[in-house]
């Protein structure tokens, strides 16, 4: 598992911990933390820590103006199916609710509900927040674009004698570096034109359609129960710092309100959203990590 996914997983858990006055709320959200407590470094441990406190400090005063109580009746980690449904007593699609923690006040609205979903960055900038699987594209936009991939990928694997499975595949290309070569150039053209397929489908959508599948499978920006906030902590040293975002209310949500879209192709592999004239997010193709070695992969992010 990559070294900032274990990070994210820390700090995660943390946020909740410290919520709940450094007590531990969940089982099983303790025993991940202390897994994954002995696969990262001492540094990456402190800044997980500290991010998390100023998170949760954060978390509060949002919550605060936002009129909610004073008190945490409870934390709930809801990395289980279904957790939410059952906690809140409403049918909840955690795949479009990103709540990593659930925070129950004393009171407020929403009957004192308030997701929080947490990330953990050394920059000050925005960061990546929604990776689909293209499968999943696909499926949602009728595109063919894994099948297409495959058909493409088949005579290359031939050509260049590739192990039939991804991670024999991954040490033969990372063990010669002649191969590596050939399946770079072969990576980055297949996810170019990846990008020109998906590109001619969004173009053909007419805006209000292109409106809901962003908002809906891009910027989980509809207006849902229970509510939730984005909060990320920020920074590699002190003083460390946390910004939240409510994903319904935004001034690039308003941006994308008006239906005034322009779609543009950045770089090589992704798509620029724009609307009214403001740059609102881009969507990325990738590969999980070697490529045609791994699994494709999309990414939201900031543009």
């Amino acid at each position: 598992m990559a070294a900032n996914t274990l990070v994210s997983d820390i700090n995660e858990i943390l946020v909740g911990y410290f919520l709940n006055n450094k007590k531990w709320y969940d089982n099983e959200a303790k025993a991940q933390y202390n897994a994954r407590v002995k696969q990262v470094t001492p540094e990456d441990l402190e800044r997980a820590t500290e991010h998390a406190k100023i998170m949760a400090s954060e978390f509060v005063k949002y919550a605060k103006s936002k009129k909610y109580g004073n008190r945490v009746d409870g934390v709930y980690w809801t990395a289980r199916k279904g957790s939410m449904t059952q906690l809140v007593g409403v049918e909840v699609d955690q795949t479009k609710n990103t709540t990593d923690t659930l925070i129950k006040f004393n009171s407020g609205p929403s009957d004192g509900w308030l997701g929080l979903s947490a990330k953990s960055t050394k920059g000050q900038g925005e960061i990546g927040f929604k990776n689909p699987g293209v499968g999943v594209i696909d499926r949602l936009l009728g595109t063919n674009i894994v099948n297409n991939y495959k058909k493409k990928l088949e005579p290359i694997a031939k050509k260049l004698n590739l192990p039939p499975t991804d991670s024999a595949r991954k040490t033969f290309i990372r063990a010669n570096p002649g191969i590596k070569k050939l399946t770079e150039e072969y990576g980055v053209k297949m996810l170019s034109e990846m990008r020109d397929e998906l590109f001619i489908r969004l173009n053909k959508m007419k805006p209000k359609e292109l409106y809901s599948h962003c908002m809906e499978e891009w910027l989980n920006a509809n207006t849902m129960y229970p509510p939730y906030v984005k909060i990320t902590g920020k920074g590699d040293k002190p003083p460390y710092s946390a910004t939240i975002q409510d994903p319904t209310k935004n001034e690039k949500n308003d941006a994308i309100a008006t239906l005034k879209f322009k779609l543009e192709k950045v770089g090589n592999e992704s798509i620029g959203v724009m609307a009214n004239n403001k740059k609102v997010f881009k969507m990325r193709f990738k590969f999980e990590s070697e490529k045609l070695a791994s699994s494709l992969k999309m990414s939201g992010e900031s543009w």
